[in-house]
């Protein structure tokens, strides 16, 4: 299918590329478990409306419009999804967007540290809003009377480490409600300890105490001619057990800063928070959906479409050059979604969540790997976007596939009978900076393989086929075909393909996928010689 990417694609293709990247992008969200004491649950209703679902906007298809109109219809629909999911964190600076991107921790507790605790509200595990609730439990615990809670960037950062710079943001604002009538105080900045290197850059701004209710209420903090240079304490809430020494629960929610960075290289997020109860790591960017969604602006092609096909692949190229321990040409299986380079590390983020009983943010291993077949993709989209986006100097697309090839070459080809190149390397590194500890995935895959023949065919395409690297290549497309002729059936009448190898060079028999047969088709210049796997 990728070889028939062109300049100019036909709508059929533009919809197969359309239909698969959004669903895999709207793929399952997520879940946390945590319970809390106390609290009204019928204070603080949903705020705002939920976004529909993407099986709730489907139309009946009994009423449905149907051909060319209807056709264009669903690829625009398609793409506003896509544009959403690509700016959720990027319209404005979200300082607490609870599974998603958040640009503080919080985790800075304060006074009575012992009375007080934080977590998402799961009142509704289906809500698409975000909601932080914070728990006070005023037993004095530390002799203070109150307690609060910063959020902190990095996270548990008091001032070893600069803050974040936040110049050129004029507002922060919040909603809040509490489950029973009680009073809050809300405040930016103000840590500075003297005994540590580096003071928040502008002294606390606060709302001063204000009463909150069980109704949901918007407020402004007036950012406005500060020094935004190294914000430390991104928000914050404090609240005392005088007059009322009852527990309460307060429940915060679109805790942001209007600082966009729409022209900010990124990745999209591959889930969709709050469609389904169960499901993957919901702050994931996967490196597979990045490529497909590349692919899917390149095909159809609009200005806003090349633009934003730019940012998608200047962001690969950026994780691959900027990775915390490896450069090597390699990229890890997923991302973090929202700010792809961490501004204190100035590495690319890994996604994860942040677990609020241990104070720290836990990173997905299965993401820190990289696996073959998420690499020929992410290579693929990269060798289609040197082709079609404006040339830049030095060719950082077609030079950054390359690398990725170069990798696989060098970690993952197998020099056996059977040929074609493993699965790849799974799990974190021993430590950011210390490059060992990552097994080896030793089994070979049909589909990884079929990848990596149209990877290995385009690059040779690009650089020239009769050129030194192009032979090269060529010779590297031609051992991953020898692995998927050999994968498939020799029985007379079932010329369907296996799933691969395991671990060494035998044949795993125990599965017959459907993506290796149809794509064996896909791929080939000869699909006839392929065609019987369908039947």
């Amino acid at each position: 299918m990728i070889r028939g990417i062109t300049r100019r694609l036909s709508r059929a293709q533009v919809l197969v590329l359309t239909g698969i990247c959004c669903v895999l992008v709207a793929a399952a969200p997520w879940w946390l478990q945590m319970q809390h004491d106390g609290g009204d649950p019928s204070a603080c209703p949903p705020l705002g409306q939920r976004d529909p679902s993407p099986a709730a906007s489907v139309r009946n298809p009994d009423v449905s419009p149907s051909g060319p109109e209807a056709m264009r219809t669903s690829i625009d629909a398609a793409f506003d999804f896509l544009d959403r999911q690509m700016d959720l964190y990027h319209r404005a600076m979200l300082i607490q967007a609870g599974p998603g991107f958040s640009a503080y921790y919080p985790g800075g507790k304060i006074g009575d540290v012992d009375d007080i605790s934080a977590g998402l509200d799961l009142r509704d595990p289906r809500a698409a809003d975000s909601t932080l609730r914070i728990d006070y439990r005023p037993r004095r615990s530390g002799g203070q009377g109150w307690a609060g809670l910063y959020f902190l960037y990095p996270d548990g950062n008091w001032g070893q480490s600069p803050g974040r710079n936040l110049s050129g943001a004029r507002k922060l604002s919040f909603a809040v409600c509490a489950d029973r009538d009680t009073r809050a105080e809300f405040l930016v900045g103000g840590i500075r300890d003297p005994k540590l290197a580096h003071p928040d850059s502008l002294a606390k701004i606060s709302t001063g105490a204000i009463d909150v209710g069980p109704q949901w209420e918007r407020h402004e903090i007036n950012l406005a001619g500060r020094d935004l240079s190294s914000v430390i304490g991104g928000f914050g809430i404090a609240t005392s057990r005088e007059p009322d020494a009852r527990p309460r629960s307060l429940f915060l929610s679109d805790i942001a800063i209007d600082l966009p960075r729409l022209d900010e290289p990124r990745v999209v997020q591959s889930y969709v928070v709050g469609s389904c109860a169960h499901g993957g790591i919901p702050s994931s960017a996967e490196t597979y959906d990045q490529a497909l969604v590349l692919l899917a602006f390149l095909a159809r092609g609009r200005d806003d479409d090349l633009r934003r096909a730019e940012l998608i692949a200047r962001a690969l190229v950026a994780a691959q050059q900027q990775d915390r321990t490896f450069k090597d040409g390699r990229l890890r299986n997923a991302y973090a979604s929202g700010e792809l380079l961490d501004p204190h590390s100035r590495s690319a983020r890994l996604p994860g969540r942040y677990d609020q009983a241990e104070q720290k943010y836990l990173e997905d291993e299965n993401a820190a790997g990289t696996d073959t077949g998420n690499m020929a993709w992410a290579g693929l989209a990269l060798v289609q976007a040197h082709a079609i986006l404006p040339k830049r100097e030095s060719d950082p697309y077609l030079r950054s596939a390359s690398s990725i090839a170069t990798w696989i070459v060098a970690n993952t080809k197998v020099r056996d009978g059977l040929g074609g190149f493993a699965a790849g390397l799974q799990g974190f590194e021993q430590s950011p900076g210390v490059a060992t500890g990552q097994p080896r995935k030793d089994y070979r895959s049909t589909e990884h393989n079929i990848d990596l023949e149209a990877l290995f065919d385009h690059l040779a395409a690009a650089v020239g086929r009769d050129s030194p690297d192009g032979r090269s290549w060529s010779a590297e497309a031609a051992h991953a075909r020898m692995f998927v002729d050999r994968m498939q059936n020799d029985v007379q009448g079932s010329p369907h393909f296996w799933t691969g190898t395991t671990r060494g060079s035998e044949i795993n028999r125990s599965v017959i996928p459907l993506d290796a047969q149809t794509w064996a088709v896909l791929h080939a210049r000869e699909p006839a010689r392929y065609a019987g796997a369908l039947d």
